[in-house]
């Protein structure tokens, strides 16, 4: 019988970056820090390997200090994240056969983002990390 398995975690933002700053041309070495950054916020957040079906749908429900991103400035700061949970085995890989899609939501918080992997099939199943 299939099912629906949803994790659901939260990681701390080391930095709030919008895709505007890369449009604006930040340096080689500054992205790469972000990267090491982000992967490790990822790392820190202690997230157990995702054990549903793939692909899989990842929701980023981003909370940000100050003004609001729009949801498609979001996209820098979810590809590190996704990134680094390939990085530490929460998802083998970021391809299409791994991750079908992905979802950015734009709200105010103490830069944190909710992240919520799904794989869907018929029955609902919930876990947290």
């Amino acid at each position: 019988m299939g099912y629906t398995l949803r994790v659901k975690f939260t990681i701390n933002i080391p930095e709030k970056i919008s895709l505007n700053k890369i449009y604006s041309g930040i340096h080689w070495r500054k992205r790469a820090a972000q990267a090491t950054a982000f992967h490790w916020a990822v790392h820190r957040a202690g997230i157990s390997a995702y054990s549903g079906a793939f692909p899989c749908h990842i929701e980023y429900r981003f909370k940000l200090h100050g003004k609001r991103l729009d949801s498609s400035n979001l996209a820098y700061m979810t590809k590190l994240l996704e990134d680094g949970m390939v990085q530490c085995g929460v998802i083998p890989d970021d391809s299409p056969k791994y991750v079908a899609s992905t979802t950015m939501v734009t709200g105010v918080g103490d830069d944190v983002v909710d992240v919520t992997i799904t794989s869907s099939n018929h029955k609902s199943v919930e876990t947290g990390h």
